[in-house]
């Protein structure tokens, strides 16, 4: 798997990516389709030095994508706090592909200072729990059915991992 800032040419297969995940309702409350358009100036505004968006490629094919989130609005307050979405093509589920993605953002937030990585998930979405678990992100929240996907009404669990800052170089 390699791992790379994304590139307004690879928007088509993030909104595909994320649109595959749509009919599961797994990882998103979307409940219809989205274009390339509807994303145009929501990529635009993530920035690799602090917000990034990334593409994971697995045998040169976009399988995965992850992007950093600024917390509550990007409110300075929390400039340190961001949220982690991480969206897997059908076709690559199942691989360790989320797990291992994931652990690389991880290790991306020192350098760009974020202390605390926030991951949202649906309260029936084991697949998330455990990888959070697994990394280490501790359970802060469960609002109780929130959002109403597949004529279901379902939860939101917030998890929260705390991160060491960069060390100071000498």
């Amino acid at each position: 798997m390699f791992i790379r800032d994304a590139t307004e040419a690879d928007l088509p297969a993030i909104v595909d990516i994320y649109n595959q995940s749509i009919p599961a309702g797994w990882s998103t409350a979307d409940t219809q389709p989205i274009t390339v358009a509807d994303r145009l100036d929501w990529f635009r505004k993530f920035d690799p030095a602090r917000r990034p968006i990334w593409v994971a490629e697995v045998d040169g094919q976009i399988a995965a994508t992850a992007y950093l989130s600024s917390f509550y609005g990007g409110r300075a307050a929390y400039d340190a706090t961001a949220e982690v979405s991480l969206y897997i093509a059908t076709a690559f589920q199942r691989r360790g592909i989320g797990r291992q993605f994931k652990q690389w953002v991880i290790a991306e937030c020192p350098r760009l200072g974020v202390t605390t990585l926030l991951s949202m998930h649906f309260d029936h979405n084991e697949a998330t729990r455990r990888i959070n678990e697994s990394l280490g992100f501790q359970p802060l929240g469960h609002l109780t059915e929130i959002a109403l996907v597949q004529g279901t009404k379902r939860g939101l669990v917030i998890s929260a991992l705390r991160i060491p800052p960069k060390p100071e170089t000498p």
